[in-house]
């Protein structure tokens, strides 16, 4: 006989009295079951402390690294290939084949190509595009022309200024001993650039000036200048022979009847100015040299990091320039 036919003969269970007390029970034990899985999902888990905290910490582990991604990815491209904005590493692999590896100004333009313009609708193109192109032969003559960089004559800056703008910035130029840089880049006495040249990254903007007939261009960049060493065998990082200069220059071009003629043409009404990576016994008498004509000195703090405005534009000019007074 099969299994269904025995149970279904057996004596209990044709028995219709036991079959209702069977079935009252039944329903009993439901319920009681019910109660007791309710009580349990209200109960707080318990868990050896050990185990709770490893979880939780490997929870939070993948939750910031979730977000790690996220904002990674999410990130404009633009901003993925900026500059980087931290420091010149003090060890480094330097190759003077190509100084500016490993450092922000890496993927800089060469020359004056690095220094973008921005469009703008306040004012007729063809009157910015000139008043760009003048910015720009006075940023090219100050900060890369050899016969001012090297040769410490700055006849050819002060030419691309207005007449009446010249007497005042060349008297600002000829004082050395006020620091390095006000408007020129002059390389120290005894050192040299290499052939790979200078380097540049900012941007013009030009908006409506302050009186009638001018025109205001900010500019804001920075000049990677790589020096020549005669032992390079003894360099130990690329921040003893790349040097940035950082600068903030308001100019200002006139033009029209309400200028006398020789107060028209390009005038510099303001400037900020840092640098990063230099000789400063040069730099306190206002000429550029390289870091490696510093006293050794010991590595810098673990995690210690420039200001990121010595590298992009985009950030102010830094008011420290780590040399000590």
């Amino acid at each position: 006989m099969e299994e269904e036919d025995l149970l279904d003969s057996h004596p209990d269970l044709v028995d219709p009295e036991w079959r209702k007390r069977a079935e009252a029970g039944a329903r009993v034990g439901a319920r009681k079951d019910r109660r007791k899985v309710r009580k349990q999902r209200r109960a707080p888990l318990r868990r050896p402390r050990g185990r709770w905290w490893g979880a939780t910490l490997v929870l939070l582990v993948l939750g910031v690294t979730a977000a790690a991604i996220v904002l990674v990815g999410s990130r404009p491209q633009a901003e993925v290939a900026a500059p980087n904005p931290t420091a010149v590493p003090v060890l480094a692999r330097v190759d003077l084949a190509r100084p500016y590896d490993r450092t922000p100004a890496e993927k800089w333009a060469e020359g004056f190509d690095g220094i973008a313009t921005t469009a703008t609708g306040a004012v007729k193109t063809e009157v910015v595009a000139e008043a760009y192109a003048q910015v720009k032969r006075a940023i090219f003559a100050a900060r890369l022309e050899p016969a001012v960089v090297a040769g410490h004559d700055p006849r050819a800056f002060l030419a691309q200024l207005a007449p009446d703008a010249r007497p005042w910035i060349a008297s600002k130029v000829a004082e050395h001993d006020k620091g390095l840089l006000p408007y020129v880049t002059e390389i120290a006495d005894g050192y040299r650039l290499l052939d790979a040249g200078p380097r540049t990254f900012g941007t013009l903007t030009a908006h409506p000036g302050a009186k009638p007939g001018e025109l205001a261009v900010d500019a804001k960049y920075v000049v990677a200048y790589a020096f020549d060493d005669p032992h390079p065998g003894e360099l130990t990082g690329p921040a003893q022979i790349v040097s940035f200069v950082r600068v903030d220059e308001n100019y200002v071009v006139r033009s029209g009847t309400s200028f006398s003629k020789t107060s028209q043409g390009l005038w510099i009404d303001g400037e900020h100015s840092a640098f990063s990576s230099v000789g400063c016994a040069a730099a306190k008498t206002g000429f550029l040299a390289p870091g490696y004509a510093n006293p050794p000195v010991g590595p810098a703090p673990a995690g210690d990091q420039d200001a990121p405005g010595y590298y992009d534009p985009k950030y102010p000019v830094p008011t420290l320039d780590g040399c000590p007074d």
